[in-house]
C-alpha cells in the first residue's frame, strides 16, 4: 500500500476503533466530576482566608442566590444565573486584590459554566422550564465580599447543585 492508500487506510481505522482506543472521555454524571468541583471551591474558600487578610471588599454589592432553600430546578438554574452574573460583575471591576484571586474568580466562572454544560447534557433545562411553573425570580441575598460570594459559591455547589445533577443523572440514566 502506498502513501495514496495509506489516508483512506487511516480513516477506515479510525472509524472502526473500539471507543476503548481513543482518549476516554469523563463521564458527564461520574460523581466525582462534582467532587472534584466541591474540593477545589473548598480549597478556595481555604486559600480566600489568606488573600484576603481582613476582608476583600467588592467594589459594589452582588446578588447570589439564596442556598438555604429547597432544590428545585427552577431554582439551580435560577441559582446559577445569578452566581454567573455576580462572577462577571466582579470581574468587570475587581476589588483592588492580588492576581490570584482573579484567577480564582476565572475559575469559579469556568467551573459553572462547566456545571451548566453538565445539566444541559442531561436534558434538566427541560424540566426547569415546563409549562406549568410559572418562571420565578431565585431567592437572592446580596454579597459584599468575596468572602460571602465564596461562600454562596461552594455551598451552591456542595449543595443545590450537587443533589441536583444527581437526581438528573439517575433520571436521564433511566
Amino acid at each position: 500500500m502506498g502513501i495514496s492508500g495509506l489516508i483512506p487506510f487511516l480513516f477506515i481505522l479510525e472509524f472502526l476503533a473500539p471507543p476503548a482506543l481513543l482518549a476516554p472521555l469523563q463521564p458527564i454524571c461520574d460523581p466525582r466530576v462534582m467532587d472534584k468541583y466541591i474540593l477545589e471551591a473548598q480549597q478556595a474558600d481555604q486559600d480566600i482566608g489568606t488573600v484576603c487578610a481582613s476582608s476583600c471588599t467588592l467594589p459594589e454589592t452582588v446578588q447570589v442566590p439564596d442556598t438555604k432553600r429547597t432544590r428545585q430546578a427552577s431554582e439551580v438554574w435560577g441559582g446559577l444565573a445569578l452566581l454567573l452574573t455576580a462572577l462577571s460583575q466582579t470581574q468587570e471591576r475587581p476589588p483592588a486584590s492580588p492576581p490570584s484571586l482573579q484567577e480564582q474568580l476565572a475559575r469559579m466562572s469556568s467551573t459553572l459554566l462547566s456545571v451548566k454544560e453538565i445539566l444541559r447534557s442531561v436534558n434538566a433545562e427541560a424540566e426547569a422550564r415546563q409549562p406549568d411553573a410559572a418562571p420565578a425570580a431565585p431567592p437572592a441575598a446580596p454579597a459584599r465580599t468575596v468572602e460571602k460570594l465564596l461562600s454562596v459559591y461552594l455551598n451552591f455547589l456542595r449543595g443545590k447543585a450537587n443533589l441536583y445533577i444527581t437526581e438528573a443523572c439517575r433520571s436521564y440514566a433511566r
